[in-house]
């Protein structure tokens, strides 16, 4: 069963499944977007204020958003998500480093009926991603949500 607007409540929370990192994706990640020392050369990680390899915080973003489309938006009761808005508040808690398992919990913030389309509302999401309990990374989300009874429109 489709997750439309009206299904949506400010307070609702959810979870994802788990990511294990691997050392080869966030070295490759940050070879390609971020390519920091201590994302790319152990040596140099290792003299680091981390004192290791990391993953790029915007590999960790990007993992979450994955988290969020393939077990909520696509998951078996997916959410009616016709696309995005842009995202505030991001802040990186703590590094995610190789073989660190994360999941990503978030929790409706605020929701809005568009006034311009009847087919559509605001979700804002508060997204937070963990290394068992240790949060890592947090991010505000505005979706757009189909309303359930609306006309399709392009």
């Amino acid at each position: 069963m489709t997750i439309y607007y009206e299904d949506l409540a400010v307070g609702d929370a959810y979870e994802t499944g788990d990511y294990t990192v691997t050392k080869a994706e966030i070295v490759e990640f940050a070879e390609q977007f971020d390519p920091q020392p201590f994302h790319v050369d152990e040596d140099a990680a290792a003299d680091s204020m981390f004192g290791g390899l990391v993953a790029s915080g915007l590999h960790t973003l990007c993992l979450s958003v994955r988290l969020f489309i393939t077990d909520f938006v696509q998951g078996e009761d997916g959410l009616a998500n016709m696309g995005g808005l842009g995202m505030n508040d991001l802040r990186w808690h703590a590094p995610v480093r190789p073989g660190d398992t994360i999941h990503v919990r978030f929790e409706v913030t605020d929701k809005t009926p568009s006034e311009s389309r009847e087919d559509r509302g605001y979700v804002d999401f508060h997204r937070r991603v963990f290394v068992e309990d240790t949060e890592v990374l947090s991010v505000v989300s505005h979706n757009v949500v189909r309303r359930q009874d609306a006309p399709r429109t392009g």
